[in-house]
């Protein structure tokens, strides 16, 4: 398919000048604008395509194009640009029409700071530099009514600063004037439309307080938002308004910055009389702000909006155990405030590590549809693939990562993701084509693996981070861990290979081996493995290691004797709650979940900031983190008893096996497959438990109830059966 797109330039304002140690980014360097005037006779149909290497915002006729935040996707510009398309009928008139197409830095044009005290990103990115666009308004006829080339113009904008990470500098009574013709570079890019979602605005959010200092003005949102702020305030000409953003305060009730932390920071230079400011480049993580150089009279208002990609939600959770639904509640929250058009760790550093897509994967399919996300995830990481076959740690690649054995790989559970995520985009979402198309690199990761010496090549992981009780980067049974990462993303990899028929006796051989090896290497006696943590119990039984029932009894026993504290990882969580449902152990889960003395997740919200921090206890990765969310898939499985099932293909044939938890009276849990919505809802009564089971169209079920199966088939038109489960 050919796109008018193609036929355009790319355009900006004269390349950026930061000195060969790029400290001059700093100076103030007033941002582009570009525009021109074009004819329409009918503006009708007519549409903009627009790509950007950075941010942008295009307006025309002095309205702004679309809703979307944050435009501009992060990805590999090299190797490949995304672009949108649209509907400008309503922004348009007969005659003589104007566009203007205001640019930001985003991730093409980082700042020289390091990031988790290492390199920057504009060290680490294949490609940064000043930003550019790409674009054409189209006709309904399909004829090219302007496009981006030589002919346009630019001029300054007001942004004198801006970094997504650190903030904005603003002055607010400055108007460009026109600065001649714009540089023009030849469109030699490979182009395809976006896949994900834009970023979006949702919801107002008000602040709870504000108290004056001397100094300045403390404003608190009242809870934890990854997004921009409207400010709207009253001063004189020239003065300056700074605002600081944090995620929490000292014991001063002073803004808390922890060591090595980026600083978010917008700063005004303003008019007389009204003035108003809203982010345009930057998104900012924070539940308290502090804003000097203005007096309390003359704050008119200071509201935030949550921004982040508008993902369609799919899965829902309404229960009577104010806990439960409160630690659903917060989760789906948190996971939103770290999707910028990326699966990011967290809110503040917002990179794609692929060991938080491993963990979260399922909660996050649950919650959301996220085949978009998938499309390009599993196209980041092929893009980034190092010439020997792995894979880097975050995608986007940007050069962060410990225990990695070469420079663009990451550590293994890392790389785990792009096999994982992969199955998955079938199992959910009937993806096959994506499986295709990543097959060639998928194989050849396979071969990167079997390359190594396994006992080599299991040193380079980070373990099960994110346990209770972690210090100083030690991770529960980390040797085991290691072997088992190898076994995990070989088995993937097979079952890629199974799914498209291209079964590799080879790669099976050799995965049996492995299996074996470890075996031998890591079992006791006892039935117990490697160090005999909750850790290695949850990895042994996930990945069949031996009797897999009597694997998550050991498991079981060990938690209870933590005094019901399951001090596993993120990796080893998910496998533990796994395991735990699929053998009738739901109540240990329970008791983790809704445990109130810490270290447990009511006590990490206790503060009431709405957002989930990046552990349950010992050190605090980040108070608005998402790696702690994945229990959103042990509610889904077990309170509300949906199950994909593991041969599933795009979700048509699930597991339904309710957990009736003691602690609730009453729970519906409904997830919107590709083929309609399933719902699942029980209420305790008089006679018993009252379950009812919504089956789409298309849909095989498995209901078990009482130890007893009831099969939907397939080939049902929606079905919806009622039992009663007798006191």
């Amino acid at each position: 398919m050919t796109y008018a797109l193609e036929t355009a330039t790319w355009i900006s304002g004269p390349e950026f000048d930061y000195g060969s140690d790029g400290a001059g980014y700093f100076d103030g360097h007033h941002n582009h604008i570009v525009k021109t005037d074009f004819d329409c006779d009918t503006p009708e149909g007519a549409t903009l395509e627009i790509a950007s290497l950075g941010y942008r915002v295009a307006r025309i006729n002095g309205q702004r194009v679309g809703k979307d935040e944050l435009a501009g996707e992060w990805t590999r510009f090299d190797k490949l640009v995304y672009f949108d398309r649209y509907d400008i009928s309503d922004l348009l008139v007969a005659g003589k029409n104007s566009i203007e197409i205001e640019l930001g830095n985003g991730w093409y044009n980082p700042a020289p700071i390091p990031l988790q005290d290492k390199q920057s990103l504009r060290d680490s990115l294949a490609e940064v530099g000043t930003p550019q666009v790409l674009a054409a308004v189209v006709a309904a006829d399909g004829s090219t009514l302007t496009c981006t080339d030589a002919s346009w113009v630019w001029c300054e904008g007001q942004l004198t600063f801006n970094n997504l990470y650190l903030g904005e500098h603003r002055d607010l009574g400055f108007e460009g004037a026109e600065q001649g013709a714009v540089v023009a570079r030849p469109n030699t890019r490979v182009l395809t439309p976006s896949v994900v979602p834009a970023c979006s605005r949702e919801g107002v959010v008000m602040p709870g307080v504000a108290r004056e200092f001397a100094d300045g003005i403390l404003i608190d949102m009242g809870q934890m938002l990854a997004g921009i702020i409207e400010f709207r305030f009253h001063v004189r000409a020239g003065q300056k308004v700074t605002i600081n953003y944090a995620e929490q305060l000292d014991e001063e009730g002073r803004l808390l910055f922890p060591a090595n932390e980026i600083i978010q920071q917008d700063v005004l230079t303003c008019i007389e009389g009204e003035n108003f400011f809203t982010n345009e480049f930057c998104w900012h993580s924070f539940r308290y702000a502090f804003v000097e150089g203005l007096a309390m009279e003359d704050l008119e208002r200071f509201d935030a909006y949550y921004v982040h990609t508008a993902l369609t939600q799919t899965g829902d959770i309404v229960t009577d155990n104010a806990s439960y639904q409160q630690l659903f509640d917060v989760a789906r929250r948190t996971k939103l405030n770290c999707i910028h058009g990326i699966w990011e760790g967290s809110a503040h550093d917002r990179f794609g590590y692929g060991g938080d897509m491993v963990a979260l994967f399922n909660s996050n399919a649950f919650l959301f549809d996220t085949e978009g996300l998938l499309d390009k995830t599993l196209g980041d990481f092929s893009r980034d693939q190092t010439a020997r076959g792995g894979v880097p740690a975050t995608v986007p690649g940007a050069g962060v990562g410990s225990a990695c054995p070469a420079p663009g790989e990451g550590p293994l559970l890392w790389q785990l993701a792009y096999p994982y995520l992969a199955v998955r985009a079938d199992q959910w979402y009937g993806r096959k084509d994506l499986l295709e198309r990543e097959w060639p690199q998928l194989e050849r990761f396979s071969q990167y693996l079997l390359s190594f010496d396994p006992a080599e090549l299991a040193q380079f992981c980070l373990g099960d981070l994110g346990g209770v009780g972690d210090s100083d980067g030690e991770t529960p049974d980390h040797e085991f861990v290691g072997w088992c990462a190898i076994l995990w993303a070989l088995g993937c990899v097979d079952e890629v290979a199974i799914r498209l028929g291209k079964q590799n006796q080879t790669l099976e051989a050799a995965i049996e081996k492995l299996h074996k090896q470890i075996v031998e290497r890591f079992a006791h006696a006892d039935g117990s493995f490697g160090d005999s943590t909750q850790t290695s119990y949850a990895f042994a039984a996930a990945l069949g290691l031996g009797d897999r029932c009597k694997l998550t009894h050991k498991l079981a026993d060990a938690i209870r004797a933590n005094d019901g504290v399951v001090s596993c990882g993120m990796f080893g969580s998910m496998l533990a709650f796994d395991m735990l449902n699929r053998f009738g152990l739901d109540e240990l889960v329970e008791g983790w979940l809704l445990r109130e003395q810490s270290p447990s997740f009511l006590d990490m919200l206790s503060e009431d900031s709405g957002s989930l921090k990046g552990s349950c206890g010992g050190q605090i990765i980040s108070r608005n983190h998402a790696m702690m969310s994945g229990y959103v898939q042990w509610m889904a499985q077990a309170l509300g008893g949906i199950r994909v099932a593991d041969d599933a293909v795009a979700a048509n044939h699930l597991v339904i096996s309710p957990f009736f938890s003691p602690k609730t009276n009453s729970l519906t849990c409904s997830y919107v497959t590709p083929r309609g919505q399933i719902c699942v809802g029980w209420e305790r009564q008089v006679a018993g438990i009252a379950l009812t089971v919504t089956v789409p169209a298309g849909t095989a079920a498995d209901v078990w109830v009482d130890g007893a199966i009831t099969t939907i088939p397939a080939d049902n038109a929606p079905v919806t059966q009622a039992f009663l489960i007798e006191a």
